[in-house]
């Protein structure tokens, strides 16, 4: 099965800042994600990402990769949904976003770096110089690429990509001050009500 969806309880939102490394998987799951889609390397994402893009929808989306199996993941990046999939081009231009450069293009690659570092295109990142990184390719045939400095994924299965997704407001949130008024006039006007009830009666 080409994917699935994992869901629990969770303390507080998980919203990591540029890229991660040695993320526990309990760390994002009981943050508020959810498991959209999870496929070795060896298999491809399809024509510009289709089979991640159409499992996972919510307003923010997190790439990670692991060795399979694993209980940790050796790289993630999240950030808002849209973000991480601005057409960046086949040139090496990246889009900044919540401390991720990311990149995006149909029939080429989609991925990340950290936002100090600089990716080489072709079509997937061959940078040395973009050690906390990861890349796909989005040719409608082709996995791989990389995860970190582990590059040449293009037939294992022995490493996974995986994506979450989660929404802007998650359990656990702070409600907005806007939020809070209409909370509180709306108690109010609950408690008068009862008021002219029992007075009536």
């Amino acid at each position: 099965m080409a994917f699935g969806i994992v869901g629990s309880a969770h303390a507080g939102p998980y919203m990591p800042v540029g890229p991660q490394t040695n993320v526990a998987l309990s760390t994002v799951t009981s943050g508020g994600w959810t498991q959209c889609y999870a496929s070795d390397f060896g298999t491809a994402i399809g024509n510009s990402g289709e089979k991640v893009l159409n499992a996972c929808q919510g307003d923010k989306l997190m790439m990670a990769g692991r060795i399979k199996g694993s209980d940790s993941f050796l790289v993630l990046a999240a950030a808002d949904y849209a973000d991480t999939i601005v057409n960046t081009g086949t040139t090496s231009n990246t889009h900044l976003a919540n401390g991720s450069r990311w990149y995006y293009a149909s029939n080429w690659s989609w991925g990340f770096t950290s936002a100090n570092d600089s990716v080489t295109l072709s079509s997937c990142d061959t940078s040395a110089s973009s050690p906390t990184s990861m890349c796909l390719h989005t040719l409608a045939q082709v996995g791989g690429y990389r995860i970190n400095n582990i590059s040449g994924l293009n037939a294992s299965r022995d490493y996974e990509k995986v994506f979450f997704v989660a929404n802007a407001k998650q359990d656990g949130d702070v409600p907005e001050p806007a939020s809070m008024l209409l909370l509180g006039a709306g108690a109010a006007a609950l408690a008068a009500g009862r008021r002219r009830t029992l007075k009536r009666a």
